[in-house]
């Protein structure tokens, strides 16, 4: 498996932008039931780390410079092809996300995650940032990491 970053999309092919949009609809549109704007302007603005296996696109983030969303770095669209969960592919996907993030010089990131999630964000080093909320239907809640410079 390798990991492929991009500045922006103008750099990735048709075919990988396309690859991006379906597994995000896939899951967070078809799966999880849920009617959003996913396409919301913030991805030509954004940072894109793709994990393929092979060929095919397994997992998937987008890295929100800071000043664009919220006042620091944001990391999110965190996506893993549904037949290959289980496998630590949404560990490693965060992981070299932060590393990224960290090699940019932030000192703080910011995720917007769904709350069944919590746990697995706090395993990660992870603290919430407020309350749960109700975005598009899904209980969320911002949580934010301090990163080791």
């Amino acid at each position: 498996m390798k990991f492929i970053r991009y500045h922006g999309f103008k750099t990735m092919s048709a075919e990988e932008l396309y690859e991006i949009l379906k597994l995000r609809q896939d899951i967070f549109i078809i799966e999880q039931d849920c009617i959003y704007d996913d396409i919301d302007g913030l991805d030509k603005q954004s940072n894109h780390l793709l994990l393929k296996k092979n060929d095919d696109l397994v997992a998937y983030s987008r890295i929100v410079p800071a000043g664009v969303k919220y006042d620091e770095p944001s990391v999110g669209r965190i996506v893993v092809n549904i037949k290959l969960r289980g496998q630590g592919l949404g560990k490693q996907i965060i992981k070299e996300s932060l590393k990224w993030v960290i090699e940019e010089g932030a000192e703080d990131v910011r995720i917007e995650a769904q709350a069944h999630l919590i746990k697995f964000y706090e395993s990660l080093g992870f603290t919430s940032a407020g309350e749960i909320y109700d975005l598009d239907g899904i209980p969320h809640v911002q949580m934010t990491q301090r990163l080791d410079q």
